[in-house]
């Protein structure tokens, strides 16, 4: 049981810290953006290269946040009528999603490596100003759907014993909670 915690312990670890480089990416995006601004429009000097790097680091903080944000609850979720099930309904549909997400991000992990590669064998770049490495943009892809893929398998563990899921929203819940006649409680 210890070897499966620590396995678990791991893909939380690893979301949370491509979590991490995702916020630090958003300050860095943010920061290059407003260079750029001031650069054109204040000194009349616009740069060739900060809209390449800005696209590069926002499919970064993109691709490696989808781990948090399934280990979080954070997905989209369609729950008009797996809202409406029974507790065991919405496990199975639970169970379901992860399979589904699991299944799809090693699906997309054998085909955006093999892109990966290819671009690194005929040195594919990137059609702008900068000429990038075309594998610097799908090495997020790969890294993403690794962590997405170790954090569906972590969830998919832990489920059964887990409550079944609540889909319902934080604003739904927020009103239940202060329904009338329930504020007492």
């Amino acid at each position: 049981m210890t070897a499966s915690r620590g396995a678990l312990r791991l893909a939380d670890g690893l979301s949370l810290i491509a979590a991490r480089l995702s916020e630090v990416g958003i300050v860095a995006m943010t920061m290059l953006l407003t260079y750029e601004v001031v650069a054109r429009y204040v000194f009349r000097a616009p740069t060739h290269w900060t809209s390449d790097v800005a696209t590069t680091v926002m499919i970064w903080l993109t691709f490696l946040a989808m781990g948090y944000c399934l280990r979080d609850g954070h997905m989209i979720r369609i729950t008009a009528v797996i809202g409406q099930l029974p507790p065991a309904g919405r496990k199975a549909a639970e169970a379901l999603s992860l399979v589904a997400i699991l299944g799809f991000s090693i699906f997309v992990l054998w085909v955006a490596t093999g892109s990966m590669l290819d671009s690194i064998a005929f040195g594919r770049r990137q059609p702008s100003m900068l000429r990038m490495p075309t594998w610097i943009a799908e090495l997020p892809i790969i890294l993403g759907f690794a962590i997405l893929a170790l954090q569906a398998l972590a969830e998919l563990i832990r489920l059964p014993g887990r409550p079944a899921p609540d889909f319902a929203s934080s604003a739904e819940q927020e009103l239940s909670h202060n329904a009338p006649g329930e504020a007492g409680r």
